[in-house]
């Protein structure tokens, strides 16, 4: 091209080149992402012969620029490739980053350099790109203030990864989309019901509530849209390494910080880099919770800050071409070490024409500068035509990327008249297009032309755009931002635009269908007829949301004024329902009680669903006979309005009563009949109470693990019971497993169970999953650990009032206290929460207190007490005399208290016939303790052998080391260890859940689907990985393969 252009002109007027390779990125020089275009600098840099600035240059999108020398007029030419100044031009500074040079010389190639000052950022970034290849997840977040350089460090990121060939899934919040539930994730991830790709056309169709899959019950799609999404990057990092960047996580909807997190815990052993950017402050609570758990996870955080003196030189010397003098300096110090207002001062100074050349330096020739980059750019816009201006003003105000034809929708012109008179903006290096979007170059520069549009005019625009884009048919939840921020109170139709918006966010994300609510109710003129619905829809949603406090407290003060009649059952049963999830039992049942006191006013779904609550607080809060009552009252409702789905309330209210009075049979037959009820009928009002988890309960309590662990299966299976009971039905489970001696595999299931109850916000069964490891611990004498998790039930334990969980933590607590020789403090425990069931008519937990505590009753001296707990069990017996551990629990405690061996072989025969550890050990170490003490050691030995097997094959080290030394003392040789003695490392340490685990993972399963193939879940599956890894000593699941396939050989 240099000698094209040079061909045809005389030696006195050879051009001067300023050349930039196609390559390389503007951000390489200027230091911030997408902010100036180089070109600018320059045209104040160069002068006409008489005098006059060439002031306003071409929106070049060039990759070479040539200035001719010679004479002429000023013209300029726009081409995809290069711009053309001809004019009678001498140079007055180089451009930046470049050397000037004769047409016969070479062109050179510019600097490779990068930002300035981020060395050590950049390390990090290289660092953890690399580390993708050894197929460990890692988590960055990069934090900083807007224009520090957090996008042009991520696109470090970016393009390394892509150079090595890694897949990368990108994208940013943008202003204003917090309404849209999955915005940032579905960017990132291309989900949209036209994608080519099946999958995420499926997943975009959720979203878009056109999937015909849908079960129609709040926080079913949003459970089951992050699994898709992780499901989807998982099987992408099967492929190759993936690096997911998410942006500006400061305007970014709650369903996509959900999923980021989601996605981290989920995949911590595959090839993944979640990288995130938010500014330091101010953030949103849901933010910095989200940045919390990332780096509690193992996430690194970087915080960028501002370049030193020396830096901000640099960054000037690498625009400029020469060093900035003394008095440029000193003005580059006032931005702050912002390379974004450094460079933004630079070419402002330059458009001014207050830049001289100083022998080897650029220095300024007036002191005035605006004070900040938003009245930088606000002078800026002084040079632009009033009708662009206009359309810049909408343009903001719809978004920092819009679609032209949005703009042109909101303008009212056809949208090639808005490309023309945006043409100005363009130049002025405000605008840029990107994917056929109009974007602003910067989002400082977007906040600054906002901001810089009056606040009345502001809410005026908004609100003109909802206008314009519900006529275009725009998403509900699209036009939804723009009300929140434009419609003023009196808004009757932007009020009912934001109802119906928030129906449509309300599968998928609570928390935006709670703020659309409320902005909805703040619209309403005062007194306004639909006032109170709005309110009870506000209540509805918080308590679907989880803001339950909130929820029963504007509850109350509605039914406490005067209210539109239509409201108030609707506002009663969100009460009872906010009021359960406090486990606020009293008041619960007081509001229930006040309304069945009109039940003219209630229907029957209502009345069994009030029924239904009422008899659950009842139960848990110490009156499971009245709450037995309850229940039976809201069953013979149901059944009288042949309502089947409230009958699976009636039953399951019904089979919780009974089952906590220890009738477990009785309870076991309201299950099956709630589950047969809810598998016959299409209506889903019974889907939030998942029977096939209550009838896995139900199954367990009569010792039916088997059958128990195949409804829990089922319970899995359903889409909507996984997302509302996940943490329930992975508890129970883990329960199971446990109980049945499989401890290898009930751990991983207890730590993926306590994991959900946290997210779900369940203290109950956190406290549960707590208290079975801890008994795991204790049985194989890992006492620190144990007393760690132990740690973690003393503040229930100790409260003055015990949850009705408390049986199972006490027998926990006490297992160790025993363990370490605190018998009379294991003693209390067990004793406590003994008399605690027993004065709410509670057997529940009988089977695991009442050994335990007669055997420390009587080494105490206490016998009046071991007297008192052997009766409470053989009462509990009559009750439930199908269940072989609860006779058998009857019989060992009677043998004890009488020091009759006979009850005590009965029990171990009972205990036996089950296949529960805990309770056929238990049984044959109290009888074998009996018959020796008379004499019979071989009878003991026998039990004594068969107790140690048990303990042997769970992993139970030292429960089977106190059975050894009872061997031992009653003259019997304890043997070699049994078939548990298995090697530490290596594949043939693996239990059989952990090979299936790794053929599967081996095979290329992603986690969800290793999870659906064996019935557990992925965070089950990631316990088992990382176990794996440890015992076989590699970094990945491609190690993994490796080993398997070798295995395999």
């Amino acid at each position: 091209m240099v000698g094209d252009v040079a061909a045809d002109r005389p030696e006195s007027c050879r051009p001067l080149v300023l050349a930039l390779e196609p390559a390389l990125d503007v951000d390489d020089v200027v230091g911030d992402d997408h902010s100036w275009h180089v070109v600018p600098l320059v045209r104040r840099w160069v002068r006409c012969s008489a005098g006059d600035s060439f002031t306003r240059g071409g929106h070049l999108r060039a990759c070479w620029i040539v200035l001719r020398t010679g004479s002429g007029d000023i013209t300029r030419s726009r081409d995809a490739s290069r711009a053309h100044v001809a004019a009678d031009l001498r140079l007055w500074t180089p451009a930046p980053a470049w050397r000037t040079l004769e047409a016969e010389g070479d062109v050179v190639t510019p600097s490779a350099h990068g930002l300035v000052g981020r060395e050590a950022e950049l390390a990090v970034a290289a660092a953890e790109v690399g580390r993708l290849g050894e197929g460990r997840a890692a988590v960055l977040a990069i934090e900083g203030e807007a224009g520090i350089g957090k996008t042009r460090l991520v696109q470090s990121f970016v393009d390394d990864a892509r150079s090595r060939g890694m897949a990368v899934f990108c994208a940013g919040a943008h202003p204003f989309e917090r309404t849209r539930p999955f915005a940032v994730a579905a960017a990132a991830l291309g989900l949209s019901p036209r994608s080519p790709d099946p999958r995420r056309a499926g997943v975009g169709a959720l979203l878009a509530g056109t999937s015909s899959g849908t079960s129609g019950f709040v926080d079913d799609i949003q459970y089951r849209v992050v699994e898709e999404i992780v499901d989807l990057v998982e099987t992408a990092c099967a492929e190759r390494p993936v690096l997911l960047v998410a942006e500006d996580l400061h305007w970014a909807d709650t369903a996509s910080l959900l999923t980021i997190l989601s996605v981290t815990r989920q995949l911590p052993f595959a090839p993944l880099l979640t990288v995130v950017t938010a500014r330091p402050s101010p953030l949103r609570g849901e933010v910095v919770r989200l940045l919390d758990d990332l780096s509690a996870g193992g996430g690194r955080s970087v915080r960028l800050r501002p370049l030193t003196s020396d830096e901000v030189a640099t960054l000037a010397t690498h625009v400029l071409g020469v060093p900035p003098g003394p008095r440029l300096t000193a003005m580059l110090i006032k931005a702050g070490g912002n390379p974004l207002w450094v460079t933004a001062m630079l070419r402002s100074l330059a458009d001014e024409g207050m830049l001289r050349r100083t022998g080897d330096r650029m220095d300024v020739t007036s002191s005035e500068l605006p004070a900040s980059l938003s009245e930088l750019v606000a002078r800026r816009l002084l040079d632009l035509p009033r009708p662009t201006l206009d359309l810049l003003q909408i343009t903001a105000v719809l978004g920092d990327a819009v679609s032209l034809r949005e703009v042109a929708a909101v303008a009212r012109m056809a949208p090639a008249a808005v490309a023309g008179q945006l043409r100005e903006a363009y130049d002025a290096q405000l605008l840029d297009e990107v994917d056929e979007r109009v974007v602003f170059r910067h989002q400082l520069v977007h906040d600054a032309i906002y901001q810089h549009v009056p606040a009345p005019e502001r809410r005026l625009l908004h609100r003109e755009a909802a206008v314009a884009l519900m006529a275009t048919g725009a998403d509900r939840l699209d036009v939804a931002g723009h009300l929140v921020l434009g419609a003023e109170r009196g808004d009757e139709e932007a009020a009912g635009w934001l109802r119906e918006a928030a129906r449509e966010a309300s599968g998928q994300s609570p928390l935006v269908t709670v703020e659309l609510l409320r902005r909805a109710e703040a619209l309403l003129p005062a007194g306004h007829s639909d006032a109170d619905l709005v309110s009870t829809e506000v209540v509805q949603a918080l308590v679907r949301a989880g803001s339950v406090g909130e929820a029963s407290a504007r509850a109350e003060a509605v039914l406490a004024r005067q209210h539109a009649p239509e409201v108030d059952i609707p506002l009663r049963v969100a009460l009872v329902g906010a009021l359960a999830l406090q486990n606020r039992a009293d008041e619960l049942i007081t509001v229930v009680e006040a309304s069945l006191g009109a039940p003219d006013l209630l229907g029957p779904a209502e009345q069994v669903l009030m029924l239904a609550q009422q008899s659950w607080a009842l139960t848990y809060s110490g009156g499971p006979r009245a709450g037995e009552s309850a229940a039976a009252r809201a069953l013979a409702v149901a059944e009288q309005a042949n309502d089947a789905a409230m009958s699976v309330w009636g039953q399951t209210a019904l089979l919780v009563a009974v089952g906590r009075q220890g009738r477990f049979q009785e309870a076991l037959d309201h299950a099956r009949r709630a589950a047969a009820l809810a598998a016959s009928s299409p209506d889903t009002r019974s889907l939030p109470l998942q029977p096939k988890l209550f009838l896995g309960l139900a199954l367990f309590d009569c010792d039916r693990v088997v059958e128990a662990r195949a409804a829990f299966r089922a319970a899995l299976d359903d889409e909507f019971g996984s997302a509302w009971w996940l943490s329930a039905t992975l508890m129970a489970d883990a329960q199971a497993l446990f109980a049945v001696g499989e401890w290898d595999d009930a751990v991983p299931g207890l730590l993926a169970g306590g994991h959900a109850a946290q997210e779900k916000g369940n203290p109950l069964l956190l406290s549960q999953s707590l208290a079975y490891r801890a008994v795991v611990a204790t049985a194989k004498g890992e006492h620190r650990a144990a007393r760690e998790l132990a740690d973690g039930l003393t503040e229930v334990l100790e409260s003055e009032e015990l949850s009705y969980n408390a049986g199972v933590l006490a027998f926990a607590a006490a297992g160790l206290e025993a363990a370490e020789g605190n018998r009379q403090k294991a003693f209390d425990l067990l004793l406590r929460s003994w008399r605690f069931d027993a004065a709410r008519d509670s057997r529940y937990y009988q089977r695991c207190l009442a050994p335990d505590l007669v055997r420390l009753a009587l080494a105490l001296g206490h016998r009046e007490v071991a007297a008192e707990v052997a009766d409470g069990v053989a009462a509990g017996a009559v009750l439930a005399p199908e269940v072989p551990t609860v006779r058998s629990t009857a019989l060992r405690c009677r043998g004890l208290v009488d020091g009759d061996v006979q009850p005590l072989l009965e029990a171990v025969a009972l205990a036996r016939s089950t296949p529960l550890l805990v309770e056929h050990a238990g049984a044959c170490e109290d009888a074998a303790s009996l018959l020796a003490k008379g004499g019979m050691r071989d009878d003991a030995a026998t039990l004594l052998g068969e107790a140690l097997a048990r303990y042997e094959q769970a992993g139970a080290d030292a429960w089977a080391a106190r059975v050894r030394a009872g061997l031992r003392a009653i003259g019997a040789h304890p043997g070699a260890r049994g078939s548990r003695d298995r090697p530490a490392e290596g594949w043939d340490s693996l239990t059989a859940t952990e090979r299936a685990v790794s053929l599967l993972v081996a095979e290329g399963l992603t986690n969800g689907a290793v999870a659906r193939r064996m019935y557990i879940s992925p965070h089950t599956v990631n316990t088992h990985l990382r176990h794996v890894f440890a015992k076989l000593g590699v970094p990945n699941r491609v190690a993994l393969a490796a080993v398997v396939h070798h295995s395999n050989e």
